[in-house]
């Protein structure tokens, strides 16, 4: 599975792949964008997002992080009759840290973890008249 090679990948970057992808579906004369659900859970301090993604091999998909949106997406087997997109996102709810993600493909299931982000400890700073 890759992970996106710059690890500062905005959230417009992301949108602006999801444009890309939708304009290519939108001039075509089939269903060529496969969408499998998404359960999306916290556990302790990260969310998990998992989609039943049966057939789908690692090398086929691409998973795209920013602080606040997940993007999964990939081809199933480019060339062969049958083959579809696979395009997904989904926000989540507290920003989590890209730097901090694991994916795997395991009996069908694609499993996504991502870190909750710490939230920022707002700077204090005490003046003392003199």
């Amino acid at each position: 599975m890759k992970h996106s090679e710059t690890p500062e990948k905005t959230k417009e970057a992301i949108f602006d792949e999801l444009r890309e992808d939708f304009a290519d579906w939108m001039t075509t004369n089939r269903d060529l964008v496969w969408r499998p659900a998404i359960e999306l859970t916290r556990e302790d301090n990260e969310f998990a997002a998992r989609a039943l993604v049966p057939g789908i091999e690692a090398k086929e998909v691409e998973i795209l992080v920013a602080p606040g949106l997940l993007l999964i997406k990939g081809e199933t087997h480019r060339g062969e009759p049958g083959h579809r997109k696979l395009l997904r996102s989904v926000e989540f709810p507290r920003p989590v840290n890209p730097d901090k993600v694991h994916a795997e493909i395991r009996n069908g299931i694609l499993c996504v973890r991502a870190e909750i982000a710490e939230a920022s400890k707002p700077n204090i700073l005490v003046l003392k008249a003199a």
